[in-house]
């Protein structure tokens, strides 16, 4: 193995503008002589003005230059000029003019000194090489390239012992291995050895090629799920989810975010049970929530982008990324609980590729399932889970949580019977009422009449017309037999007849 270099490309210049001086050969900024501490992307969009000074530089010609063309916000190129402009000093930061909604242009006088051409690194890596540094261990095959780095799986001939290099020449692959080597010491003084997660072993960060050390932790699970993942059933799919969840969990536990959660950056083997390990690895892309951190670990920071919030690597896969960072918004703890609701789908489902639709939760027959991946992967981070560690009590306590929905569900149904009762009976009721009233008026008139009548009869005039009626005689009123004729004849006369006493 040996890094090819070859000298092409346009030549290299030293610009020098007010107090400031940029090498081009060097890929250095100084301001007032004094080398400034700042990240590469906006050196490289200093570099593009520069080179165009006193003409306007679009907005698409600059992602172009910068970012390849890979998909970035306006956000995003707002947050690399910021930082641009903060390292440049406010007086030469007045030479950058915002063309409004054109584009910049860079103003003012400018020297330029040629210094040279670029000579291009170039790995020429192949599976009987051996890796630099370590020529006990020989390159086998290769796992993944992209243009400023490649990962390679190494065995020992001798031991049998396999481990992972990832290499890069020079520039932003550089920058990315040093920024991961950052992060395996900050988890690793923080949490300590943890089998979820992917060790770095050692680095090379001083000469050509430069490379990581890995354990090796297995195939991608992208990989692996192409003739494993069907043959899984739902809950052992899930139980997979939940080491990912565990390892994030941790991750975030300590201040870091991983800012590029998806199946090629976890790694499965087969555990010593006969089970699956899960680990998670590449933390190129991560940032660290709190860079206090890691002067109270006594970590090295190797590179000065751990603070940085804003997705502008163009590294993180879309399908995994969340809406909020699309749109230039700070990376948080939410952003990672979206990529993990991506993949819980995906997994649901028994498909690392398939992306979240309209109608998805047709696909998903586990109702509470449906609600827990619905909660993780909502587009909106304030309705979101709170943490990753939250999504995971929630999977874990479903059985839990299915006895409560079944006991609520009864208890709705008895509410709803016993309403869908007082309903039949107040309807029921509603259809007797006139009846009901009819009668009451009756009987109240009956009882009304009748005591009118009873009135009536008791009063004077009721006495007066009583007397003024014929009467019955007195014998043939009363038989012969009765009572009332033996014990009180002339009384029960006299009440009836009173004019029989006359006669």
């Amino acid at each position: 193995m040996e890094l090819q270099a070859r000298e092409d490309g346009p030549p290299l210049y030293r610009y020098r503008f007010g107090s400031a001086e940029f090498d081009e050969a060097r890929f250095e900024l100084r301001v007032g002589g004094c080398v400034t501490d700042v990240q590469r992307r906006p050196l490289e969009v200093l570099d593009v003005f520069l080179r165009r000074a006193g003409e306007v530089v679009t907005r698409n010609e600059l992602v172009s230059a910068v970012w390849r063309d890979r998909p970035t916000s306006g956000q995003v190129i707002h947050s690399t000029l910021t930082r641009l402009r903060g390292a440049l000093g406010e007086e030469n930061a007045e030479r950058i003019v915002t063309i409004a909604r054109v584009g910049y242009r860079l103003a003012g006088s400018i020297e330029r000194t040629a210094v040279g051409r670029h000579f291009s690194g170039r790995l020429a890596l192949d599976d009987h090489g051996v890796v630099s540094r370590r020529e006990n261990f020989g390159l086998v095959s290769r796992l993944s390239q992209s243009p400023s780095q490649e990962v390679w799986l190494a065995r020992d001939p001798k031991s049998g012992e396999q481990r992972v290099y990832k290499f890069a020449a020079d520039g932003e692959g550089l920058a990315a291995l040093r920024r991961e080597a950052t992060f395996a010491r900050v988890l690793r003084k923080s949490l300590g050895e943890r089998r979820d997660l992917v060790r770095v072993l050692d680095w090379n960060f001083c000469a050509a090629p430069f490379f990581l050390e890995y354990e090796y932790g297995g195939v991608s699970l992208l990989e692996w799920a192409r003739q494993h993942l069907a043959s899984l059933g739902l809950e052992e799919r899930i139980a997979l989810f939940l080491q990912v969840a565990d390892a994030a969990a941790a991750a975030h536990s300590v201040g870091v975010l991983h800012e590029d959660l998806k199946p090629a950056n976890l790694l499965i083997s087969q555990s010593a049970d006969g089970g699956w390990q899960v680990r998670l690895t590449d933390f190129g892309s991560a940032r660290l929530l709190e860079p206090w951190r890691l002067q109270g670990l006594g970590v090295t920071q190797f590179d000065a982008t751990l603070a940085d919030g804003v997705i502008d690597d163009g590294l993180a896969t879309l399908l995994y990324v969340a809406p909020e960072r699309l749109a230039g918004r700070p990376a948080t703890v939410q952003s990672d609980v979206f990529s993990l609701g991506i993949l819980l789908y995906q997994l649901a489902v028994g498909d690392l590729r398939r992306p979240v639709m309209p109608g998805w939760e047709r696909e998903v027959p586990d109702e509470l399932l449906r609600e827990d991946i619905a909660a993780a992967a909502d587009g909106d981070p304030a309705h979101r889970v709170a943490s990753v560690g939250m999504l995971a009590d929630r999977l874990r306590s479903r059985e839990e949580r299915r006895k409560m929905h079944l006991e609520r569900r009864v208890r709705e149904e008895a509410a709803r019977g016993a309403a869908a009762e007082a309903v039949d009976e107040l309807r029921l009721a509603r259809a007797r009422r006139p009846w009901v009233l009819v009668a009451s008026v009756l009987s109240l008139a009956f009882a009304v009449s009748l005591t009118l009548a009873f009135h009536w009869r008791a009063s004077p005039e009721g006495e007066r017309s009583s007397a003024a009626l014929p009467c019955r005689a007195s014998t043939g009123s009363v038989p012969p037999g009765s009572p009332l004729r033996r014990h009180a004849p002339d009384r029960w006369s006299n009440r009836l007849c009173p004019v029989a006493r006359v006669h």
